[in-house]
């Protein structure tokens, strides 16, 4: 009785399988095929991000290591073209080599690209705007001091910086320009005491703060 049972219970089975695959076969293979496509679309992403990516590295190297090479027309033309890691890499370099022809302006133009390329990762974005504070401070009037020590401000707020103390050392540059040592050493002794410092910026700020102190000293007598 048992065997005769669960051979009905099967051909009940079978049947309803047969009728769900009657009214929704078609949908069930359209699904089927989206998913395979789904999975071979990914794949062809993945191999062309990373075959463009590697073309993209080997390109900037080139650039980088040709010595005859015009290397600002080059990278700039290159920026141009690329997008993700070697572009940032290339605008860094660009920077770089502006910096090295005397080209202060057009440096602070390219970190300022940088800084406000939302597509680069927050470290380097923060790294840009960092060095283009400095090269303004190079050529600060009084004029500029309150702007410059704004974006100092919102380097130094940012917990998250990796460049927050470094930023720290500028303000206090700022503040020992305009006699305020107190708060020029206030500053250096944050960087001095901060955990996880570098030691060659514990060191700079070691010594900044020496500077200062001496300097609050000679104001006062």
């Amino acid at each position: 009785m048992s065997d005769i049972l669960q051979e009905v219970d099967e051909a009940l089975k079978q049947d309803k399988m047969a009728k769900l695959w009657q009214d929704y076969g078609r949908y069930i293979i359209a699904a089927l095929v989206l998913v395979v496509l789904m999975t071979a679309a990914k794949s062809a992403y993945e191999h062309y991000h990373r075959t463009t990516s590697e073309r993209a590295t080997t390109a900037l190297l080139s650039i980088l290591n040709d010595e005859d090479a015009d290397k600002q027309a080059a990278l700039s033309e290159f920026i141009k073209t690329s997008k993700g890691g070697s572009q940032i890499v290339a605008q860094l370099e660009l920077a770089g080599a502006q910096l090295d022809d005397g080209e202060k302006d057009s440096a602070l133009a390219t970190f300022n690209g940088l800084a406000e390329n939302s597509k680069a990762p927050a470290y380097f974005q923060d790294f840009a705007k960092l060095m283009s504070i400095q090269l303004k401070m190079d050529a600060m009037n009084d004029d500029q001091i309150t702007a410059i020590t704004v974006q100092l401000n919102a380097l130094i707020d940012n917990e998250k910086s990796l460049w927050r103390y470094h930023a720290l050392l500028n303000r206090a540059a700022i503040s020992a320009a305009q006699a305020d040592y107190k708060a020029a050493i206030a500053d250096a002794a944050r960087v001095k005491t901060a955990p996880n410092m570098p030691q060659t910026l514990i060191n700079r700020a070691v010594a900044l703060e020496q500077l200062y102190t001496i300097k609050l000293s000679e104001s006062e007598s």
